[in-house]
Order: structure tokens, then sequence, then C-alpha cells
């Protein structure tokens, strides 16, 4: 996990440098997917003394969480936000887990016609692909496939209206795989 501590209108020492990180990497053993914590320390002085502010923006693969928090104390607004951010880590995780999305529990099913027995085999998942909501070429999803680092890519062909796949060949070129027409 990376992590990067800056500040706004504060020079961030060594002491607290150290400090922030020592709170703040406790957060990884909440999440395994963490991989950026982009830390901001700022301090505003006002008429009734300096109020100090640490936001923490915690970059996952998929999405990105955000904890603020001030306080008079900067040492405070760092524990105070990293409590948040393991909060929300820890909540994100479960939804992560719940499967959403996923079929569990599915099983294969042979039939052996010598016997005339079904065999059920182990579990296995199903996922749920979408596909783009916007039609496109042939062209277009040849890029789309390279961008994403795909071995194939599913997309709905804009001149036919149907459900294509683009691949990428052992020998370097692309494959296209379309309905046969009725």
């Amino acid at each position: 996990m990376k992590m990067s501590i800056h500040g706004k209108q504060l020079v961030v020492t060594d002491a607290i440098r150290k400090y922030a990180e020592s709170k703040l990497g406790r957060v990884e053993k909440y999440h395994d997917s963490i991989i950026e914590l982009d830390v901001s320390l700022s301090a505003v002085k006002t008429k009734t003394g300096s109020n100090h502010t640490a936001e923490v923006l915690a970059y996952l693969s998929g999405s990105t969480l955000k904890a603020t928090c001030s306080d008079v104390d900067l040492y405070a607004a760092i524990d105070q936000v990293s409590d948040i951010i393991e909060g929300q880590l820890k909540k994100h995780k479960e939804k992560r887990n719940a499967n959403y999305g996923q079929a569990t529990g599915v099983r294969k099913i042979k039939y052996n016609p010598e016997t005339h027995t079904v065999e059920k085999e182990a579990a296995v998942n199903i996922v749920k692909v979408l596909l783009p909501a916007k039609p496109m070429d042939i062209e277009e999803a040849i890029l789309q496939l390279e961008m994403l680092n795909r071995t194939f890519y599913p997309f709905t062909n804009c001149e036919t209206g149907e459900m294509n796949i683009v691949y990428k060949r052992k020998d370097g070129d692309y494959g296209h795989i379309e309905p046969a027409s009725k």
C-alpha cells in the first residue's frame, strides 16, 4: 500500500509523518485491495485559535473512500480520521464479501447414461458480466479490449444490435464472434 502525506499551510515534520503512518498504516488489515492512501493535513488560524484538519482519500480497486476530521489538536484529528476510515473500510469489505451480483452454490450436474444416475460436482461460482451500455463497432471493441488488458471483450455491435465478442488470439491477431444469421 502506497501512502502519501502532505500538508497545506502546515509543515509536516518527521514526528507528524511517523504518527500518521503508524495510525493510518493499521487500516491495511481491514481491506486487502487498498492501492493508495492520500493523507492531507492542514492548519487554519482563527480568532479563537488554530484548527487542524486531517483528510484521507483511500483509493481501492474500483472505488474511493474519503474521511475528514477537524480538531484543535492535529494528533487528535489524525486519530479521529483513522477511526472513520477504518469503519468505512470494514463496511466496504462486508459489502464486497456479501457476493453482490454473484450466484453461488450452483453445481455442475453430470448424467451417466450407463448407470442412469446423476452425479453432482463441486459448487461453481457464476459471475455476472454487464455489457457496456453504448453500442460500438468492432474496432472500438478491440481498443477497449487492449485498454482493459483482457483476453476477450463482449460488446453490443452497433451495426446489428446483437451481442458480439472480440478476443486476442495466441498468434497476436484478433478474433470476432457473432451470432449466426437465421
